[in-house]
Order: C-alpha cells, then structure tokens, then sequence
C-alpha cells in the first residue's frame, strides 16, 4: 500500500521509523591511473610500408584481404622490433573477408590509426577488432563502420496499412524494401522528429510467412503472430542484434582507447569479459558519421562489461541510436545448482562462457533472495560438462550441509569496481542509458536525454533462461547530471533512476543495494517517478531539481515523485519541485509496512 507524504512534511521535516538526522554518505568510486606506454622511444611502424590501400569507395575484391594481411604484418613486425607504435593514414580502408583484426600480447604500444575507418560488411569471420591479453596499451584515433549499403542492419519504414484482421500489414520504407523474412527481426515505433525508439510498442519474434512487394520500396507482410502496428507511424526494422561486436577486449590491463568511433555495426559496441582490469574510453563517439543520418550505430549495447576486475572509466563519450542498452556494467551470477557431497556442488542450467569458474576462484554461495548464505570458499577444480550443461564445483572448504536447488553462484574472482563515468552524453537509444550493478561508482556531470528505458537502472536481475547479472550497486555518487525525456514509453511505470534487485521478476526484501547518493541532478519532463526504489538500504536524495511543464506523451502515476518499497534508511531533502498547476503535485509515495526510516526535510514546491 503506497502513502503520500503531504507536502508540509515534504517542505518541513518529518521523521518515520527513527530515521537518523544526518545521512551515512558513500565515497563513490576513488581516483585512478591508467597507466601509459613504457616505451616512448621504440621504433614506429607504418602500416603503408605493408600494402593498406584505402579502398573503401571500391566495392569490395573477391581476391585476398590485402588490408588485413597488411595489419597482421605489421603487428608481426611491431612484436619483432618492440615497436612503441603503429601508424596508419587517414582513409578507408575495406576488410573484405570480414575477419578479425588482433591485437595480442602487445605492451607498452600504441596504434594511432590516423583517423583512418576500417570498414566491414561480412558477418562470417569474428568481431571486428579483438585486443587481448595486451598491458599499457592506447588504441586512438580510429573509427569502425559497416558497408550498409551491402547488408543494411537496420531500415526504416512507415506502415501505410493493417488488415481488418491483423493478419497483414503493408509498410513503405525510404529505401529498397526487404524482402527476406529472415531479416524481420524488431520493429521499433519512432518518434517522428527524433527518429528515435521509444514511441510505442515494439514488436519481434513475428517471423513473416511470406511477403509480397508492392513496389521497389512497398511490401505487404504476413507475420507468424498477428501484431498491431499503428498505421501511418514510422518504425525501425532491425536486421541484426548480436551477430558481430566491434571491439572486443579480453585479459588486458592498462588499456586506452582515445578518439575511437564506432558509427555503424551488427552487434555490440566495445564488449569484455574475464580479468581485464585498468581500462578507459576517452573522447569516444558510438554514434552516426558527423552531417549523416542513419537508423542505427550499433545493433545491441554500446560498452558491455560482463566480468572485469574494475577500474573503468568513460569519460567525454557519446552513445547513441543503440539497438540497446548504452552502458551496461555488471558481473555474471549462476542461479541453479545440485549439492552432490560436503565438497562438492553442481552449478545447473549453466551457460559457461557467461559465468566461468576456474580452480582458485573464491565462489560465495547466496540464498535465492540474493541475501549471503554464509559461505564462501576457493575452487579446488571445476569440471564443465557441456552436453548436460552443468560445471561440477570441488570446494576446498565443506559445504554447508543443506544447499536450496534455487542458490546462487557469485565467483568473486570478478568485481567491476571502481567506475567513473564522467561528462558522457547518452541519447536516443532503445532501452536504457546506463546499467550501474557494481560497487564504488561515480557518475557526474553527464547528460541523458530520449532514453527509451530508464536513463540509468541499478537493477541486479535473475531471470533463469535469459540472464542472471549484477552484485548489486554499493557506494555509489550520482551527482550533477542532467535527464532530459527520460524513459520515454514509461516502461516499469516510467522512471528516470529505478534501484532494486528482482528474482524472477520479483523485488527482494533483502536490501542487496546499499549506500547510494542522488544529488544536484536535473530531472526534466519524465514519464513517471524522477526514482523508483526497492530493495535498498541508505538512498540519500538530496539537492535535486525536477521539473514538469509539459503534457507528457506517456504519463505514468506519480509522475516527477519519488516512489519506495523494501528499503531502510531514505532521506529526502533540499529537492525542488516545479510543475504546472494542471499537473498533479508530485511527492514521497512509500509502502508503509516494508519501508523504514525514512526522514524528509526543506524540499521545496514551485508552481
């Protein structure tokens, strides 16, 4: 049962369940180096020497891939000579058999790409880039693309036409019709202006039967499933989603990217996993060539992280146009397991190149609540049957005697810690901007705007089957940010910052979220609360502004408030509120039995 708190508490001070005066305020993440290249006076290398021709405005050769053979020479030659640098000059350059680019155990290097563009247009052959196991390492001044006028990843399309039925739509597009129902994969709803997602309802898994052109640029579909587009709306077909990363990143340490921009790709934007530690992204761009319009960057996230060992920084980036999410930062959790003896324990269901475990790694078991379960031990071995999908877990301390079916696996060996993102720009993406599941964060001075989603979700989630991320976010700032349109279809009731933790859909009582600060913020023109939270202890909301003049195009309960449940410790104070006087006041809506200690004080509300 939600209660309002009236704004004469809200404006003046109000106290519930013994709330402190003075809130317990986190540190956030601490400052870092990254550490440069050793090796400022080796040899430099020229990747021309080797035979790149910048050839990109040719279709692409049958013959050889001169281009990438020419990489792989001069990184054999830059490991040979200990070269402090490679050098490439500005132009395009194909990689016609779509395979890798590697970049492997090189230290103390630095490629400078010059400004040139790699650009790709096969699925076959591996991501784009992969960089592995390389220390005191800058890669800068590059930028990866995808030949879309080969394999579009996306197109954009009106529906001009539904059946009575919904057994068949007709759809316009702005280019060349897709005829192949194998690249029917999403339709996302546009905003008309924008041409951005988060406008309505999307729609995937409809797998046309057959499709009919009407013309060069007209088709009438027949989807599996029957939807309901809306005629007359623009929608985003999306051809890819996972298909081929960009970058790649694996065991490294001590990594730069500087001036990288990834405008087009059928994947991920930057991805990592494993043990990498020490790693940034400066004055990097996932968005559309400058003066160009596209219907998308890349097809899935921008930058994944799905282990690491922390100490990450964005810092002066763009994300934008994604077919997913911008940001998402987390470790990998297993959920499913099978006590076999004292030692031993069988983690179930597992997919094993999402949750590894080795001998050495300290793996703590946790209730299906995510609450501890008291113990924690090293691996002695793991064995992965691949067939059953299992990996059978030797401890070498005794297990407790009774384990739940339902436990979860959290192998500590990760921890993606220690994460400063910091005067970044984050827009016009589908889904959200940013997935803070760690501890020791900092997040300022950054602008979020037309996020489809939430801007930023401190959300752990355990959905067996799908995923299973995030140790929960701890000490974290989020302070000096502005949040413009955010979660513009109002989805999970809309907020702009939603805190929580769920287990198969449901919110846990067990605060997993600990120590988290909202200050100095700007809130404008959202769907729903400015911050729905559960599942926390310590939330500190303070110094904020939040604004609503407009009629919003989805308007959610509690719009512009702040909205708790399963928390103990909330304060709110010195926020201010603007809203029209048509506009429903917002306020603190709190679940009386589940939330706790709770102190409001000199918030502030114009109209």
């Amino acid at each position: 049962m939600s209660v309002a708190i009236p704004w004469s508490f809200l404006q003046g001070a109000m106290r519930r369940s013994g709330g402190a005066a003075e809130p317990p305020l986190p540190s956030g993440a601490q400052p870092f180096t990254i550490d440069a290249p050793r090796n400022p006076n080796g040899p430099v290398v020229h990747l021309r020497d080797f035979g790149a021709v910048a050839d990109g405005a040719a279709p692409p050769s049958s013959g050889p891939d001169r281009n990438l053979a020419a990489l792989k020479a001069a990184l054999h030659q830059c490991r040979k000579v200990k070269a402090s640098k490679l050098v490439a000059d500005k132009g395009v350059y194909r990689i016609a058999s779509g395979q890798t680019i590697v970049f492997d155990s090189l230290a103390d290097f630095t490629f400078d790409g010059g400004g040139a563009t790699f650009l790709f247009h096969l699925i076959e052959g591996g991501e784009g880039v992969s960089i592995k196991n390389c220390q005191r390492s800058v890669f800068s001044n590059f930028n990866l693309d995808w030949d879309c006028a080969i394999d579009p990843p996306a197109w954009v399309g009106r529906v001009t036409e539904l059946a009575h039925d919904q057994s068949n739509f007709v759809m316009r597009f702005e280019t060349d019709a897709p005829l192949d129902p194998k690249v029917w994969v999403t339709m996302n709803p546009l905003d008309e202006e924008l041409r951005a997602p988060g406008a309505g309802t999307e729609f995937d898994g409809f797998a046309p039967t057959k499709i009919e052109k009407l013309d060069a640029q007209t088709v009438r579909v027949w989807p599996t499933d029957r939807i309901n587009p809306i005629v007359g709306h623009l929608y985003l077909l999306r051809h890819y989603t996972y298909e081929k990363h960009a970058v790649v990143m694996g065991g490294n340490s001590h990594l730069s990217f500087r001036n990288v921009n990834i405008y087009t790709f059928p994947g991920e934007g930057f991805v990592t996993g494993g043990d990498q530690h020490h790693f940034e992204l400066v004055n990097c761009r996932i968005a559309p060539p400058a003066n160009e319009r596209r219907p998308i960057t890349t097809t899935a996230d921008g930058f994944h992280v799905m282990q690491s060992q922390g100490f990450i920084r964005l810092e002066q980036c763009e994300f934008s146009f994604m077919g997913d999410d911008c940001v998402n930062i987390h470790d990998n959790i297993h959920m499913g397991v099978r006590r076999v003896d004292d030692y031993t324990l069988v983690a179930t269901n597992i997919v094993v190149w999402q949750s590894p475990f080795s001998a050495g790694d300290p793996v703590e078991l946790r209730n299906a609540d995510l609450s501890p379960a008291g113990f924690t031990a090293k691996l002695k071995s793991a064995a992965v049957d691949s067939e059953k999908s299992e990996v059978t877990l030797i401890f070498s301390q005794k297990l407790p005697r009774r384990i739940a079916n339902d436990a979860i696996l959290f192998n500590r060996r990760y921890g993606s810690h220690n994460v400063i993102v910091r005067n970044c720009y984050f827009h016009e993406n589908r889904a959200r901007g940013v997935l803070c599941n760690s501890a020791d964060w900092l997040v300022e001075d950054n602008r979020f705007f037309h996020n489809q989603f939430a801007a930023m979700l401190l959300k752990p989630d355990v959905s067996p089957g799908l995923w299973a991320e995030g140790f929960g976010a701890r000490n974290v700032i989020i302070r000096g940010n502005e949040f413009v349109s955010s979660n513009s279809i109002g989805a999970d009731d809309g907020p702009v910052i939603e805190l929580g933790a769920t287990v198969r859909g449901a919110s846990t009582a067990y605060p997993l979220l600990d120590g988290v600060l909202l200050e100095e913020n700007e809130f404008t023109e959202m769907s729903g609360p400015a911050v729905k939270a559960s599942s926390f202890k310590n939330l500190v909301i303070r110094n904020n502004f939040v604004t609503n003049l407009e009629e919003a195009p989805v308007a959610e309960k509690m719009r512009g408030s702040i909205r708790a449940e399963l928390g103990t410790g909330l304060w709110v104070e010195g926020n201010v509120w603007t809203t029209q006087k048509d506009i429903e006041a917002p306020s603190l809506f709190y679940d009386a039995d589940t939330t706790h200690s709770i102190v409001c004080r000199a918030n502030e509300l114009k109209s």
